[in-house]
């Protein structure tokens, strides 16, 4: 009788998108955390040819823009005092991530400012 290994866990393709979704988030956060401080509020949109739109996000929703645009995701970089918020959506899921910018926060030696990363995941539907 052959000896039997026991399967080694592959990822999933699914996670494989989830994991580039929230990469391209981090990235576009790193961007605008070393940016200029003073910059307006911007959505970017992706576009399938993997081009991209900087746009002015007021009065859009995300999935409006992508939507409009027909985008393969969009993400919103806001700045609020001395925090940078990237909120993405690619019809699927939503990511939100935030970092504190302020001079004065509190960073592990060696580590650098650290994102906060959050998966938003649909609500499930009330039932009464």
């Amino acid at each position: 009788m052959p000896h039997i290994w026991p399967k080694k866990p592959r990822s999933s393709p699914i996670s494989f998108l989830v994991r580039a979704f929230l990469s391209q988030a981090e990235d576009i956060l790193d961007v605008a955390a070393s940016g200029d401080t003073s910059l307006q509020d911007v959505v970017i949109v992706m576009d399938r040819q993997g081009g991209m739109r900087m746009l002015d996000p007021s009065g859009w929703s995300l999935p409006a823009l992508g939507a409009e645009y027909g985008a393969t995701a969009v993400y919103k970089v806001e700045r609020r005092c001395a925090t940078v918020r990237v909120e993405g959506w690619d019809g699927s899921q939503r990511c939100l991530i935030q970092r504190d910018i302020s001079p004065a926060s509190f960073h592990l030696p060696g580590m650098g400012p650290i994102a906060h990363a959050m998966m938003l995941l649909p609500s499930a539907p009330v039932t009464a």
